[in-house]
């Protein structure tokens, strides 16, 4: 299944409830900027190991005002290698469709920070090779508007806590470590949320 489509498989089982019309449809998306503060790469074939120059930029949707809901993403990430001892010189991509459950603290007056905390599953390709890899965050959404639905500027931390072996890392097979990193976004109203009906 191409991961567009499992996007969209993912936005067409969000549930509809008619008692909260505002939560429809993942009331908030995020565009994000991330990367991790350490990514190493080990290549088999030398028994060498390499650090790896990364970054990703993502969307996201998130499923519910506060509380535990849905989450789904797509992003796509850069990895540069250049090692004289691995032998490795050179970049490659990751597209990596992330989806699961995060948590977000309700609004309160006076109290700007929200806590989030998720756990998602990374499901991602690179060149040929097929990976799913779990990850956990946790982070702090800066929203002022007086309104549960999220929005404002987040600041979260991940990490990937499993191998990913590729065929193609840079040029030769190589399997990623785990990594801890951060996710910088902005978020806002999202495309599929229905309008509000007038009151005049």
């Amino acid at each position: 299944m191409k991961p567009s489509l499992a996007l969209i498989l993912l936005f067409a089982a969000a549930p509809a409830r008619a008692a909260a019309p505002a939560y429809q449809w993942f009331p908030s998306n995020e565009l994000y900027f991330s990367a991790p503060f350490f990514q190493a790469i080990h290549y088999p074939a030398g028994g060498k190991t390499a650090q790896a120059g990364a970054w990703a930029f993502g969307y996201r949707a998130i499923g519910n005002g506060d509380g535990v809901g849905k989450t789904g993403g797509l992003q796509l990430q850069k990895l540069t290698v250049n090692s004289g001892g691995a032998g490795v010189k050179g970049s490659f991509y990751l597209l990596e469709m992330l989806a699961g459950a995060e948590y977000i603290s309700p609004w309160a007056q006076d109290k700007p920070l929200r806590f989030t905390a998720g756990l998602l599953a990374n499901a991602g390709l690179a060149d040929t090779t097929l990976f799913v890899a779990p990850m956990l965050t946790a982070g702090l959404l800066y929203q002022t508007a007086a309104t549960q639905v999220p929005g404002g500027f987040s600041l979260a931390f991940y990490y990937r806590f499993t191998d990913i072996d590729l065929d193609d890392a840079a040029g030769k097979p190589g399997t990623l470590r785990p990594a801890l990193g951060f996710r910088l976004g902005y978020i806002f109203k999202g495309f599929w949320a229905p309008k509000e009906k007038s009151t005049t």
